[in-house]
């Protein structure tokens, strides 16, 4: 609000300096064109200038000391925009981070699950917000789960938790890359949500001192309809779904859990992902364009303006 009433001062002063300027032309230097010039005459158009403007200057005078008084003392005070803090666990405070590693077996299915949890050192909170993050498809890499530090780490900072999955082992077939994608990946999306709720049901017994105020999916690409898929399966469990970039698994068209969508600049989901704005605008579902930012760009492997783009997007979706 304050940022916004600047804005109009300054224009405001801005429209005035450009009035002043058109009337010193006129009184004084259109003048001085028909008359002969001396000090005298100057100090005369001077005067006329002045009294013409005598009030009007005053009440500018007043509101530029004003606006940068109120800014001196708003930035003296400390104060922030705390519109998206509310439901932030740590609100202002940045917490040193701390990563425990796992890699735990699935006994129903003989299947290893590694994980990470990065957690906020210090924290004293026992009711905290958990957010379960999957990484996209990584050919295998069996270290993709750590492969968005820029992410998991900076959540972490702001007081969450988050336990980030790794999906694929050595091993696995490759993602199947032809066909029709929700018939012949939905094999894998299952193993993903096994995944995602093997991890949490070991994440409370890992943390039993830990109450779960809320639990929030994050997934970038195949690891968006992944958590997708979960949310569908158990709406009750999760608060929020947000995907980075997710192209194969339709959204859902629920109201709970709440989902939002970053859409990259270089990639279209296929036919039916998205619903239409009449769809979205009546369950809140959330569809955010990012600026310059490609498909291939949501991990580590950003600048440093694309991951503060991502990172503030989700931050706000996630303490809304």
């Amino acid at each position: 609000f304050f940022a916004k009433t600047q804005y109009c001062v300054f224009a405001f002063l801005l429209l005035n300096f450009r009035s002043f300027c058109l009337q010193f032309y006129f009184i004084f230097l259109s003048e001085s064109k028909n008359s002969f010039f001396s000090k005298k005459s100057f100090f005369l158009h001077l005067q006329k200038f002045s009294e013409l403007n005598k009030n009007r200057f005053l009440v500018i005078l007043g509101l530029a000391f004003s606006t940068i008084l109120a800014g001196f003392l708003l930035r003296s005070s400390g104060s922030e925009d705390t519109s998206y803090s509310k439901n932030n666990p740590s609100k202002k405070k940045n917490f040193s981070v701390q990563v425990d590693e796992y890699e735990l077996t699935d006994s129903t299915r003989n299947r290893k699950v590694p994980f990470a949890v990065f957690l906020p050192k210090n924290d004293t909170n026992s009711k905290i917000s958990l957010v379960i993050f999957s990484h996209g498809y990584g050919q295998n890499y069996s270290k993709n789960y750590l492969n968005y530090s820029y992410l998991t780490r900076r959540l972490a900072q702001k007081g969450f938790w988050v336990l980030s999955i790794q999906h694929e082992l050595a091993g696995d077939p490759p993602l199947p890359m032809k066909g029709n994608m929700q018939e012949i990946r939905m094999p894998v999306w299952k193993k993903g949500e096994a995944n995602i709720l093997f991890a949490l049901h070991q994440f409370k017994n890992l943390y039993p001192k830990l109450k779960l105020k809320s639990v929030d999916l994050i997934g970038h690409s195949n690891g968006g309809d992944m958590s997708l898929i979960t949310a569908h399966d158990f709406p009750k469990q999760f608060r929020n779904v947000i995907t980075l970039d997710h192209l194969r698994y339709p959204i859902p068209l629920v109201a709970s859990p709440h989902i939002a969508s970053l859409r990259s600049v270089d990639k279209t989901a296929d036919a039916g992902v998205i619903p239409n704005k009449n769809e979205r605008d009546s369950l809140n579902i959330k569809i955010i364009q990012l600026r310059k930012i490609t498909h291939n760009q949501m991990n580590d492997e950003a600048s440093k303006k694309q991951k503060n783009q991502i990172n503030t997007i989700i931050l706000r979706l996630l303490r809304t």
